[in-house]
């Protein structure tokens, strides 16, 4: 039974999962109770976040170490830039990464980022550059005496280490060792929630929006002018001048680090956008940006600016389906 319950603040966003009381009586595994997370950070930042937690110890087994996973984008580098720490009746501690040797007993031979990673994909973000990061506490417990333990889990990371203006769901997920993310006739041995749009300023570039349906989108996220890129135009998000067209084109303005501007402008084969079925409204065209701009061995492509084409090359849609052109920055992490 996974719980996305998103309550926003004024400057605080909680998800309090102790509103629908039926979960709590229908699980028999850890709980996220709720999440104090600010809305917003400055890039390179230490953010404070606490994970409320609630843990039934009814019935036998253990002792197990609590494991949560945090899902991030993988510019910020989460793992070098993080540190946990816990409170609850049993003590304080501290959390570290689970190592890669260490496997969950039910993923299957995945290491426990794979495992979360396989189960709950990148958990309301719609860019696949996430990663989840997991951790497990110093101390075990043991599944006896009925009692529930109450605790808080207490983060503190630093954000946009990628210097990157970002929009992102962060996701949350706790289990135990001996149980991982299963469910049988008794309940659910985890509990996974994801945050309202996080917001990270005052980095360099395009904000890379991972909440929000875009009409196009490259991938990947960051790359290079010597790198393979695939630009996908997507119809389904809004209705645009476009509607219909069968064939789409691209037409792009690159700009060099030595203050040259190239133009690719042209109804061809080499811009032709194909669409992924003939009825998806998804069209994608894959480039090399050093050969489709022509550039010199000495000219870096520093950005792209770009629109959407009919064939006749007489209506352009741009970014926001405006007539602004789409902005792509070339950088590396």
């Amino acid at each position: 039974m996974r719980s996305y319950l998103h309550i926003k603040g004024k400057n605080l966003w909680r998800a309090c999962a102790c509103l629908i009381l039926g979960i709590v009586l229908a699980c028999c595994g850890e709980q996220i109770t709720g999440i104090d997370q600010p809305d917003t950070a400055v890039v390179n930042t230490i953010v404070p976040i606490t994970v409320h937690i609630s843990i039934p110890t009814v019935g036998g087994g253990g002792p197990d170490y609590l494991v949560l996973g945090i899902l991030v984008p993988k510019g910020w580098k989460a793992a070098q830039n993080t540190t946990i720490t816990y409170t609850s009746p049993l003590g304080n501690g501290s959390m570290s990464l689970i190592p890669d040797a260490s496997l969950p007993k039910a993923g299957g031979g995945l290491t426990w980022s794979a495992y979360m990673k396989k189960t709950f994909g990148n958990a309301g973000n719609l860019i696949d550059d996430m990663e989840w990061v997991a951790y497990q506490t110093d101390k075990a417990y043991p599944h006896a005496d009925g009692k529930t333990i109450d605790g808080d889990l207490l983060i503190r990371m630093k954000v946009g280490a990628d210097n990157n203006n970002t929009l992102v769901k962060i996701g949350y997920v706790i289990t135990d060792t001996g149980n991982g993310f299963t469910s049988d006739g008794n309940g659910t041995y985890f509990s996974q929630v994801s945050s309202n749009c996080f917001e990270v300023t005052g980095g360099v570039g395009d904000i890379v929006d991972f909440c929000n349906p875009q009409l196009t989108i490259v991938d990947p996220p960051k790359s290079l002018d010597n790198d393979f890129v695939t630009l996908t135009f997507d119809g389904t998000v809004a209705d645009t001048e476009l509607n219909g067209q069968s064939e789409v084109f691209l037409c792009a303005t690159a700009y060099t680090s030595d203050g040259k501007t190239i133009e690719v402008c042209e109804q061809t084969t080499k811009t032709l956008m194909k669409q992924t079925t003939a009825t998806s409204k998804r069209y994608q065209l894959t480039f090399w940006p050093k050969a489709f701009f022509n550039t010199t061995d000495t000219q870096t492509i520093v950005k792209m600016e770009y629109f959407v084409t009919n064939k006749a090359g007489t209506v352009k849609v741009g970014y926001g389906n405006t007539k602004e052109p789409f902005v792509y920055t070339f950088k590396c992490g």
